[in-house]
């Protein structure tokens, strides 16, 4: 290839003046050096928008065909030198895998659903070796590295949606690490994992990296495992680089930190004792449940039982944080108090009467990924007043539209946003959208399904900040589901740990987080 040369520099990357525009001009990333040497866990950091993921995909050719990408940038590999903004699709092809892997932010997206994860890997592998039988023994040696040796049988059988997050996560990073590249890029890889999870799944991708010698170019918004597992940080705040250095120069709150830092430092989630100390007893008890089962038929006289004799009750104006491992029952839980899902037996009572077998119930929901909930092609407007206009209030065109404008402003939205589309709006705001959308039908209860998961610090801490005063204004009561202990601690009155279906006491290993 005319563009990549000889190299013997300890430099694995190395940018010099990159910038990425629009087709318009829109200036949305000016890095103007970072350089990466071998070997070593460097996080890329900062708010949603700030130019973190442009940057990665710039590093792999995969930026959208919209954007423009120019400056300086090298891969520097042991014998050659690669220029990624000057070269084709056809040069990729060749380069991705092998030289470059990329571990993309959720799995169950990524992974093919209708292909085992053994064909999957297996695909990977034959792109750079030829040999069938060679490919196979690499993709089966890198379940190994990754933690799931003891059960890479199942896995190679299993289909996406038969693993757990966790395991999911570890077959995405043994295809991107099977050719053993030089360079791993890393998209939030642990962002949709619970507690335990991420810490072993980031546990296991820096150990592997280290014995294969790999560079790890990580971007995250979980800046507690950033500063555990990251060798230097770089910092970006909506497309302006901040600072760059050591994790523990950049991140250490014994420092003088760079004013962003410590803003998106003070935005992490800080236990609230004062929460956990209220006494809800005397209150109103607005949910009940009673010995709750669920069990779904898996074929034959097979069952499989998602949930066992919960016992759970939340008061009026109380929080209730709902934690445990992916696949424990969380979201079955949540579906049936929303009238998704049919318990099998026991009884759940709202407000002291039997709750309605189907939806609505008079709970509400709001989803993680605000982007999925809503419809595209429907304005603000649009998505506020087809619940004022059709659900139970029945509102008319113009009181509806009044409605929703009060709807936006509790929220710290307002009438301008009216005409915006999902697309025209930012994580956080959307995420606003879909709480103002939950509140239209007046519910005296929210279930929060990972509702802040997807967030950067900031703005994760706007958004809980804003239910907590929502909870305060309207006495709400809140199911806070979550696989984050640290943000269950720093809302909810009350923790309780759910594992295989069934309501326990909280680990050890969880309590250690």
């Amino acid at each position: 290839m005319g563009n990549i040369s000889m190299n013997h520099s300890a430099n694995v990357v190395e940018i010099h003046r990159l910038e990425i525009q629009t087709l318009s001009g829109k200036n949305l990333v000016a890095l103007p050096q970072l350089i990466i040497k071998k070997g070593e866990v460097h996080a890329i950091i900062g708010e949603s928008g700030s130019g973190k993921s442009l940057t990665l995909l710039s590093l792999i050719g995969l930026l959208n065909k919209q954007l423009i990408a120019s400056g300086e940038v090298k891969i520097c590999l042991e014998n050659q030198e690669i220029s990624p903004l000057e070269l084709s699709e056809k040069q990729w092809q060749q380069i991705r895998g092998k030289y470059v892997g990329m571990i993309f932010q959720e799995p169950m997206t990524a992974l093919n659903p209708q292909k085992t994860c053994g064909d999957q890997l297996f695909e990977s592998a034959k792109i750079h070796q030829p040999n069938k039988q060679i490919a196979k023994e690499m993709a089966l040696k890198k379940l190994d590295d990754i933690g799931l040796g003891e059960i890479k049988e199942r896995i190679w059988n299993a289909y996406p949606h038969q693993l757990s997050g966790g395991q999911r996560q570890r077959v995405m990073i043994a295809m991107a690490a099977v050719h053993e590249p030089p360079i791993i890029l890393a998209d939030e890889p642990t962002t949709a994992l619970d507690s335990l999870a991420r810490e072993e799944v980031m546990s296991d991708l820096q150990r592997m990296c280290k014995n294969l010698g790999s560079t790890l170019i990580w971007v995250s918004h979980e800046l507690d495992l950033v500063q555990k597992y990251a060798d230097n940080v770089t910092v970006l705040k909506r497309g302006e680089w901040q600072i760059s250095g050591t994790t523990k120069h950049v991140l250490d709150k014994n420092n003088s930190l760079h004013p962003y830092v410590k803003e998106l430092i003070d935005a992490l989630p800080e236990p609230n004792e004062a929460l956990v100390a209220l006494n809800f007893t005397d209150s109103t008890l607005e949910l009940e449940m009673i010995r709750v089962n669920k069990e779904y038929n898996i074929g034959g006289n097979k069952k499989l039982q998602a949930l066992k004799d919960i016992d759970l009750q939340i008061h009026k104006g109380e929080t209730i944080a709902l934690v445990g491992l992916s696949g424990s029952g969380k979201s079955t839980l949540a579906k049936i108090l929303v009238g998704l899902e049919n318990l099998t037996d026991g009884t759940v009572k709202y407000n002291g009467l039997p709750l309605k077998k189907s939806a609505p119930t008079g709970i509400q929901m709001v989803f993680q990924d605000p982007y999925s909930s809503l419809n595209p092609n429907h304005s603000v407007q649009f998505c506020l007043q087809e619940v004022l206009m059709h659900g139970s209030a029945k509102l008319n065109q113009l009181d509806s539209l009044k409605k929703a404008t009060e709807l936006l402003d509790e929220v710290g939205l307002n009438a301008e946003y009216l005409g915006r589309y999902p697309h025209e709006l930012s994580g956080g705001q959307r995420q606003r959208l879909c709480i103002a959308r939950a509140l239209a039908s007046n519910p005296q209860m929210l279930i929060l399904d990972e509702a802040v998961a997807a967030l950067d610090p900031i703005v994760q801490k706007q958004v809980l900040e804003l239910l907590m005063e929502l909870q305060d204004k309207k006495q709400l009561s809140y199911l806070f589901i979550t696989h984050n202990l640290h943000v269950a601690r720093s809302i909810a009155h009350k923790i309780v740990y759910l594992e295989k279906g069934q309501l326990l006491t909280l680990p050890d290993s969880w309590k250690q987080l």
